[in-house]
């Protein structure tokens, strides 16, 4: 396979609170994105999503509220 070949997408499996959703994701020079924020809801809340590293494939968790201080 060579790099045109290459795919650009990637389905990630969201794994949050309320339990599981799939989303379909661009690869960022050929890794997948390590975080990044979605709309939770039409009240346009949104929730910063991680990439679990040791999943054996591409999983994401809740990672918190943008903007948030948790200290």
């Amino acid at each position: 396979m060579t790099d045109t070949d290459s795919p650009t997408t990637y389905t990630a499996t969201l794994i949050g609170s309320d339990g599981t959703a799939t989303v379909e994701l661009d690869f960022i020079s050929g890794l997948p994105q390590k975080s990044f924020v979605r709309s939770l809801d039409d009240d346009g809340e949104e929730m910063v999503w991680e990439l679990v590293e040791d999943a054996p494939d591409y999983q994401y968790r809740q990672a918190g509220i943008p903007g948030a201080d948790y200290s």
